[in-house]
């Protein structure tokens, strides 16, 4: 396996992680309780950790943890990063079959 492969996992878990950030904040919104609701309005797309708040990042990292199989939740006190290539990353380093031979 090669830098390219590390690269193309990052990517995919980058936007794993846009995907269900974006859910997260949709389904939290009071305004989805609206059967109506055609335009996003007040809701933005969260571009980083800091647009979460602490709960919504346990759920995605509880969703990341389901679609990945690996454990990340008691890891997160060793998580320093604060944007989603950081979040990327740290789950790229915990996957089985990493090109460093480790995870």
């Amino acid at each position: 396996m090669t830098e390219m492969f590390v690269s193309e996992q990052k990517k995919d878990v980058r936007e794993r992680i846009e995907r269900e950030a974006l859910k997260i904040v949709l389904f939290g919104s009071d305004e989805l309780a609206i059967p109506e609701l055609t335009d996003l309005g007040e809701i933005t797309e969260p571009s980083d950790l800091g647009n979460l708040d602490s709960f919504s990042i346990i759920l995605l990292i509880l969703a990341l943890e389901d679609a990945y199989g690996v454990p990340l939740l008691d890891d997160m006190a060793g998580f320093g990063g604060k944007n989603f290539d950081d979040l990327a990353d740290f789950v790229v380093e915990r996957l089985p079959g990493r090109a460093d031979g480790q995870g």
